[in-house]
């Protein structure tokens, strides 16, 4: 083990919709149009199905979820454009893969010749066409600032479910890239397994937090037994300025404790029930 890591903080940031103004736009712009292109939505159910998309995905606890937990969820809830047979097999590679990524569902595919596979693949390139269509992301406010403040003090680390291309060329033109000592993205496996890379290449547990905007970023780092800060929907620039003020130092103090972690956590879920859906 690196003695030079194990005695090292880590900061670890989650990308669309924490550090990068991303998730919104790539929803309601690309995630969802998609859906509705390569399933053949009738026209009649296109809003209601968009609508659905975006409180799973921006608006809910469940924020933030991998795009095929999202598509699964989705599907579910609309059965008759799906065969009920492939669904629950889609379902339960969902639930037992090891990665929640285009290539491993590839793999699913060829061995299964699965028509929901295929398509679930095909959507998966169409969100990604449409992505690359769109305005490139800036960081929100303010994370620049608190990034080079945190850069003094520790190591930092991009933990996304999100595609590696897209992460690398948002985070490089935004300047952020050089800041950075480790990325991960949807191919290195989920949230959870990244963070465990990153303590088996020698991080200890009690120098880490996760940084993220959603349920999902907290479990991961509750999987490690690291610590979690929240960055608030809608409250994004003054959630940086916060950690970067005030939770930053209290991490390096070691009084980031149990009673301020769920403080922060109530908040979050609160944010997550009352969020201002924007247009």
């Amino acid at each position: 083990m690196s003695s030079q890591k194990e005695n090292r903080y880590l900061v670890c940031i989650d990308s669309d919709g924490c550090a990068i103004d991303s998730m919104t736009v790539k929803h309601e712009k690309a995630f969802g149009p998609a859906l509705l292109d390569v399933w053949e939505v009738p026209t009649e159910r296109h809003q209601e199905i968009l609508t659905l998309w975006n409180d799973l995905n921006l608006y809910t606890k469940t924020r933030g979820i991998n795009r095929f937990q999202g598509l699964s969820a989705i599907l579910s809830y609309y059965p008759e454009l799906v065969d009920y047979e492939e669904m629950k097999q889609f379902n339960a590679w969902v639930h037992h893969t090891k990665v929640l990524s285009p290539e491993a569902l590839k793999t699913e595919y060829d061995k299964t010749g699965l028509e929901i596979l295929s398509k679930a693949l095909a959507w998966s390139r169409r969100v990604n066409e449409l992505i690359t269509d769109l305005p490139l992301a800036l960081p929100f406010e303010g994370v620049k600032e608190a990034m080079v403040r945190i850069g003094e003090k520790a190591d930092i680390a991009v933990v996304s479910s999100a595609n590696r291309s897209a992460i690398e060329e948002e985070w490089e033109t935004s300047g952020l890239y050089s800041l950075v000592q480790h990325f991960f993205a949807q191919n290195d496996g989920t949230k959870s397994e990244c963070i465990r890379k990153l303590i088996d290449s020698g991080y200890r547990n009690d120098k880490i937090i996760m940084i993220g905007d959603a349920m999902g970023d907290y479990k991961a780092a509750e999987n490690n037994s690291i610590k979690f800060y929240p960055i608030l929907a809608a409250k994004e620039t003054s959630s940086w300025k916060v950690f970067s003020d005030k939770y930053f130092q209290m991490f390096l103090n070691g009084d980031f404790d149990e009673q301020i972690q769920d403080e922060l956590l109530r908040t979050m879920d609160e944010n997550l029930s009352n969020v201002i859906k924007e247009s």
